[in-house]
C-alpha cells in the first residue's frame, strides 16, 4: 500500500506543478504591465519571443 500512496503523491505534485506553470502567464503578465511602461514591456516581450524562437 505505501507504493500506491507514494505514486499518488507524485502524480498530485506533478498536477499541481503543471497547473502553476500554465497559470504563470495569467499572474505574471499583469504584474509586468503595471510595473513596466508600455515601451519597456514591448522590449521585454520581444526578448522573450526571440529567446523562445532561438531555443527551438
Amino acid at each position: 500500500m505505501p507504493e500506491y500512496k507514494l505514486f499518488a503523491q507524485r502524480v498530485g505534485l506533478m498536477g499541481i506543478t503543471t497547473l502553476i506553470v500554465n497559470l504563470r502567464g495569467l499572474i505574471f503578465i499583469p504584474i509586468l504591465t503595471k510595473t513596466l511602461g508600455a515601451s519597456d514591456y514591448g522590449i521585454w516581450a520581444q526578448i522573450i519571443v526571440t529567446s523562445s524562437l532561438v531555443t527551438r
